[in-house]
């Protein structure tokens, strides 16, 4: 880039793209593209760069946005790609009087004729006279969607901040933008929409984004809301994704073992009398449910309706495969007996975790103390090496322990964290006061230890109906460790994952893998997939009888 002096035009500054400058700015644009949400598409050839910036920028212009005028826009001889437009105006410098009215004013007008300038920083803007000029349109997007616009605001919010304070800048944003605009604007308001720039500029004067957030919150009157999601892919994804290649790897290591041809046999071989012991001691882990979930709650509620919501449950978890589709029905359920939703939320909560409690205690007492000689050595044929489960799991537990401490030492999830949990923390302790009846107590976790014991013993019928046999200890650990893994996947109900684990699990107990395929199918037909037809029945009587 340079500045120089036309004799006709005045004033002229020069952008010059050469091959290094667009390789440059085309990988820049890639990255964007591929990391954030809505971001403009990269232009192939610095041409169509030059040819872009000098189309919107005549476009703005002809809508009557202040912008430099084009002069020249095209290639060289030499193969470099030039545009040249007239003087841009001096920077604005940082101080109370800056015209941040505007900015403001300027980006309206923009977003007006459907453009979005997508990198807004201290630079964008400069003075001219007394009039507020938009310098550099190369990453204007047209078509600009409800998501660009946003970002821009936020942006805008940020440099506005830096030249006036963030006091001054917030009252004039919540004078220029209605109060809609405003709550939207708060969840964009966050590093990831400011490009390095912005970024640099706003460490360098100590200002944080957050303050910026809470302030216009602050004024406006409002809750700070959650942050928009602006990125394609975020940490989150990216374990969720590097989880289910773990859960695939898991499946095709399992099921490679497994020769179809046997597993067909096997399954029409299979007693069709323990199938159906199987299929009524399966629906048993319902009625234990509706004991612990009974004595979770702090009011006496009859427990025939609250059965008959574990059912309903059990059509929920596959219809809508989601926590919240299982939170949505407690809610509602626990509304119509007089408990307010926070309640009901504290109520599934501590239900949940006292059974994730009795599940540890269960694994560590068998695993521990050795109970019912369970062999836990997992032998690999294809290798020929062996794996510890115990050392497995020790350093499962210890991963996840790590994973929890930079969690916690971090500020951003750390605060993310405390601002979900708190709520329900307080909610849990006011219910928590109510459960210090013996009975109570006993009902929670005798339940879940119920739940547990009817679970693991299905799934000896299971494997009873193909002809094999485990004790009852061993049988817990393969269905605990499988219930374990299932729920950390961020796969609705298990599907596919607690059948790998199962298998997984049976064949570590020394199960042949084609009884262990069919045990684990079996198990999950009759606990899982048949469920939701008497839960789907369940489900309208609680509606008919005014429950739901």
């Amino acid at each position: 880039m340079a500045d120089g002096v036309s004799p006709s035009s005045g004033p002229v500054h020069i952008k010059v793209y050469g091959r290094d400058a667009r390789d440059t700015q085309l990988v820049s644009r890639l990255w964007k593209a591929i990391w954030y949400r809505g971001d403009a598409r990269p232009a192939m050839t610095r041409e169509q760069q030059v040819e872009h910036e000098g189309f919107v920028t005549m476009l703005a212009a002809s809508r009557g946005i202040a912008v430099p005028k084009v002069l020249v826009a095209g290639m060289t001889e030499a193969g470099d790609a030039l545009l040249a437009v007239s003087q841009r105006g001096t920077p604005i410098e940082r101080s109370q009087d800056a015209p941040v009215e505007s900015i403001w004013q300027l980006l309206r007008s923009l977003h007006r004729s459907d453009l979005a300038h997508g990198s807004l920083d201290l630079d964008s803007f400069a003075l001219f006279g007394n009039e507020v000029l938009l310098t550099d349109l190369s990453t204007v997007s047209n078509s600009a969607s409800r998501d660009q616009q946003l970002t821009d605001l936020a942006q805008a919010m940020v440099v506005t901040s830096l030249l006036v304070g963030i006091e001054r800048a917030t009252i004039i944003a919540s004078e220029q933008l209605d109060s809609e605009e405003v709550v939207d604007l708060l969840a964009y308001i966050q590093l990831s929409a400011l490009g390095r720039s912005l970024r640099e500029d706003l460490k360098a004067s100590g200002l944080g984004i957050e303050a910026v957030r809470s302030a216009l919150a602050a004024v406006e009157g409002v809750e700070v809301p959650e942050i928009a999601q602006l990125r394609r892919v975020s940490v989150q994804s990216l374990v969720t994704v590097v989880l289910l290649l773990l859960v695939a790897g898991a499946l095709i290591v399992t099921l490679g073992e497994v020769n179809l041809a046997e597993l067909a046999a096997a399954l029409r071989s299979a007693s069709v009398a323990m199938a159906l012991a199987a299929v009524v001691v399966g629906q048993t882990p319902f009625f234990t449910q509706a004991v612990a979930t009974r004595g979770a709650c702090p009011r006496p509620l009859a427990y025939g309706p609250v059965a008959l919501l574990q059912m309903s449950i059990g059509f929920m978890a596959l219809a809508v495969p989601s926590t919240a589709g299982r939170l949505a029905l407690d809610i509602r359920f626990f509304q119509r007996q007089g408990i307010p939703a926070a309640s009901a939320v504290s109520i599934a909560a501590i239900d949940g975790f006292s059974g994730f409690l009795v599940q540890i205690s269960l694994l560590l007492i068998t695993l521990v103390f050795g109970l019912g000689r369970v062999d836990l050595t997992w032998k690999t044929p294809d290798l020929g090496s062996s794996d510890d489960l115990t050392l497995l799991l020790i350093f499962a537990g210890v991963l996840l322990v790590i994973v929890a401490v930079l969690a916690a030492a971090l500020p951003a999830i750390r605060n993310r964290v405390l601002r979900r949990v708190t709520p329900m923390l307080s909610e849990a302790k006011q219910t928590l006061r109510s459960l210090r009846s013996l009975s109570n107590l006993l009902q929670i976790f005798g339940g879940n230890l119920g739940n547990q014991l009817l679970f693991a013993l299905t799934l000896g019928i299971c494997l009873r109906a193909f002809g094999g046999s485990l004790n009852l200890a061993t049988l817990l650990v393969v269905y605990v460790a499988a219930a374990l893994f299932g729920g950390l996947m961020p796969v609705p109900g298990g599907i596919g994952v607690m059948e790998a684990a199962l298998m997984t699990g049976l064949i570590a107990a020394g199960v042949d893998s084609t009884t262990a395929a069919g045990t684990a199918l079996l198990f999950r037909l009759v606990t899982f997939y048949l469920p939701p037809i008497w839960g789907w029945v369940a489900l309208r009587w609680l509606q008919r009888h005014s429950y739901l």
